[in-house]
């Protein structure tokens, strides 16, 4: 007997712009031990909303927290009139110029798959009428960030040296900034400044020398290893976020434990792995429920057998492994799809994988169900999102690396043959592939 088939229609995109974005419908595990943050971040937001400026750096280690903080005060001013642009680097990007900024145009121009060239400039041209600036110019300056063919009778090439070209582009996007800050308080994140390019960095160098006069909030995120290029100013400062007390990691366990107790042993021997980073105590206590080592009696978790041979992981990495290890076929499914970067489409892991769609759909799954990675959309127009760069590099790293050569240059072989909008548009990609699987004459040409 046939069974009934549930068919879906795509409506749209969801809105969602981050992994925390998405992680939030499953529920996110309360912020904990940043109160004095958060409050200091509302604090600079209500003086941004009386007319002054602010530049805040929160720097810190993976998996310590920025993000959460960010999205806590994106959380506060959702309902207040403002204007948000949220963009972040990502490692394959670092050297594409403007590619955080890039990205956040692409949204916000709403472009349609089926949509002509001539209706995506129209829509340029609309929304740059908006901020008083000469299309004539301007087009011609963002056309190329998009990607976009510009038809030649009405915008002939611009007799620009590109080094002129590139700072005029920069001036124009500042100007849109501040336009809008005349309007409403502007809050503009750039999270992930290790992985930025250079053009982005002097972006953000030209906009905080003019920060002054604007109604603007901008807000950073970056690991310690990164060196800010801006000197110091008043408006500017940076704020290190800093490893969980104790008291802090029993809340938070408390919490991922769903409100049962674990052991004390247990308890202390986690504060005594995870050093205080928030990302460390989830994960290793998700490893720790979905073991055996652990049974709940009477509201209660009791620890089955001693302590010598209960396996809490040293270090995240092997957290993280034993996480994956579990998953068993669908831990392959990670790896392939770390290979592929921390974000991808269901479209192309099918194409590289050569997986069953049942069983790739199946293991995709239980990739979802461990928050191993989260999900935008329905296969086959699904896209993915590894939950943490770090869990990322654990897949990835856990391949041998002649196993992640042939994977590279399969990915890149496959871009070519398969995705040519995107090789077109992001040449930079099929280099990196290439590059990582040691065809440097096949990678110099993208």
């Amino acid at each position: 007997m046939l069974q009934p088939l549930t068919v879906y229609r795509v409506l749209g995109a969801n809105g969602a712009h981050s992994r925390l974005d998405i992680a939030r419908a499953h529920g996110l595990t309360p912020l904990v031990g940043r109160a004095q943050e958060v409050g200091w971040l509302v604090e600079r937001w209500e003086q941004v909303k009386a007319g002054h400026w602010h530049v805040v750096l929160l720097t810190g280690d993976p998996g310590i927290g920025k993000s959460r903080l960010v999205q806590s005060l994106k959380d506060h001013v959702a309902n207040e009139p403002h204007v948000r642009w949220e963009c972040r680097s990502l490692p394959y990007y670092q050297n594409t110029a403007l590619y955080p900024l890039t990205e956040l145009f692409q949204r916000a121009f709403q472009w349609q798959h089926d949509e002509t060239p001539d209706e995506k400039v129209g829509k340029l041209e609309q929304t740059l009428r908006q901020y008083r600036l000469p299309v004539q110019e301007s087009v011609p300056l963002f056309a190329p960030l998009l990607s976009l063919p510009l038809p030649e009778q009405h915008y002939p090439s611009l007799t620009l040296s590109p080094q002129r070209q590139r700072q005029k582009t920069l001036e124009t996007i500042v100007t849109i900034l501040l336009e809008q800050s005349e309007q409403h308080p502007v809050l503009f994140i750039v999270e992930d400044l290790h992985w930025t390019d250079p053009s982005t960095l002097e972006l953000l160098d030209l906009l905080i020398a003019q920060t002054p006069t604007a109604s603007l909030l901008t807000l950073l995120t970056c690991r310690p290893t990164f060196q800010p290029p801006w000197g110091h100013r008043s408006y500017l400062t940076e704020v290190t976020v800093n490893r969980l007390a104790q008291p802090q990691i029993e809340r938070m366990t408390t919490h991922v434990a769903g409100g049962t107790p674990l052991p004390t042993q247990v308890l202390r021997h986690i504060v005594e792995k995870t050093d205080g980073v928030p990302l460390f105590v989830e994960e290793i206590i998700k490893a720790i429920l979905e073991s055996s080592d652990l049974k709940e009696t009477d509201g209660r978790y009791a620890l089955m057998g001693s302590l010598s041979t209960f396996a809490i992981p040293a270090t995240l990495q092997d957290s993280l492994m034993a996480r994956l290890d579990r998953l068993v076929t669908a831990k392959g499914i990670a790896q392939y799809a770390a290979v592929i970067g921390r974000q991808f489409s269901y479209e192309l892991l099918q194409a590289v994988s050569h997986v069953d769609e049942g069983m790739l759909q199946h293991d995709l799954g239980k990739l979802v169900e461990a928050e191993i990675v989260y999900q935008r959309g329905l296969p086959p127009h699904a896209t993915y999102l590894c939950k943490h760069a770090l869990i990322q590099a654990a897949a990835y790293q856990s391949l041998l690396r002649s196993t992640c050569q042939q994977y590279h240059q399969h990915i890149a072989q496959m871009l070519e043959a398969r995705f040519p909008e995107l090789v077109e548009t992001q040449p930079e990609l099929v280099a990196q592939h290439y590059t990582a699987a040691g065809c440097a004459e096949q990678a110099v040409g993208y």
